[in-house]
């Protein structure tokens, strides 16, 4: 629970401290951490995402450490009506270049979340891809039924 805080904390933090860079994309990171913040071109949804090393203070001393994002959209509906979406994202690959990260579950046909086992559930697959040096990061949207949608965050 008080990660959970911690990590909301974070993200509010990045998409409303931040807003006046929200304007103009800002993406920066390393082999430690990264973050991002803007908003996707083509829906225009608010975006900050931070992404960490997470380990235990045992596998620190070995070396080894996982990382982790978490990922912050902000949609406004209507007047005075936002809607907000935090999703983790395991980290698959990260290097001082560039990171990759990789989530995924199951909807049903309106949209909504469900379970593997639903009838008629269909698999997404979002995996983003931040590149450091070129301060660039890319959402894919792949579906169980074949179509990818990329989202790419406004330029500066």
């Amino acid at each position: 629970m008080r990660i959970r805080f911690g990590v909301s904390l974070i993200c509010g933090f990045l998409l409303f401290v931040l807003r006046p860079a929200a304007n103009a994309q800002t993406v920066n990171g390393n082999i430690n951490a990264a973050f991002a913040v803007g908003k996707w071109k083509e829906s225009h949804e608010g975006v900050s995402l931070f992404c960490a090393r997470v380990t235990t203070e045992k596998e620190v001393t070995k070396g080894n450490s996982n990382g982790v994002c978490f990922l912050t959209e902000a949609q406004a509906s209507a007047k005075d009506s936002v809607v907000m979406s935090t999703n983790t994202f395991p980290v698959t690959s990260w290097d001082d270049h560039s990171l990759t990260a990789l989530t995924d579950f199951y909807a049903d046909k309106n949209g909504d979340q469900t379970s593997k086992t639903s009838p008629g559930a269909i698999k997404f697959v979002f995996r983003l891809v931040l590149n450091f040096e070129a301060h660039q990061m890319t959402k894919f949207v792949e579906a169980s039924t074949g179509n990818t949608l990329g989202y790419h965050l406004e330029s500066q």
